[in-house]
């Protein structure tokens, strides 16, 4: 059986008062990289915004349901075994949840999510 992966690889993670700091490796096997370019695999965006939700509900409690998306920014891109490092950062008063990949200074993308209410 061939098990492919959907998530990142946590390598480590750090939380502050409205956000955490997370480590993460970008798996070679990962189960979008099958049909989505597969002579030279990139980490699609709608991934990256996915696992910044997920990531999100799992460490800072927040819900897991984006309403809109505002200044959505891919300007490099991730590859299979790339590590990288993602900031989340909740705003509580106006129900965003700001993300960005970054690594060394290069930032791979960024943006904020306007997060339906919790049900």
């Amino acid at each position: 059986m061939n098990t492919r992966h959907a998530d990142p690889l946590i390598l480590h993670g750090q939380r502050d008062d409205d956000g955490c700091t997370l480590q993460l490796q970008v798996p070679v096997d990962l189960a979008c990289f099958a049909g989505h370019f597969p002579q030279a695999p990139v980490l699609p965006g709608v991934a990256q915004v996915a696992w910044a939700l997920r990531l999100a509900a799992s460490r800072l409690g927040t819900s897991p349901y984006c309403r809109e998306m505002e200044t959505l920014k891919f300007q490099h891109l991730l590859r299979p075994g790339d590590r990288v490092t993602l900031t989340l950062r909740h705003d509580h008063t106006n129900g965003k949840l700001h993300f960005a990949y970054r690594e060394g200074g290069t930032t791979y993308s960024s943006g904020r999510l306007v997060l339906e209410p919790h049900a």
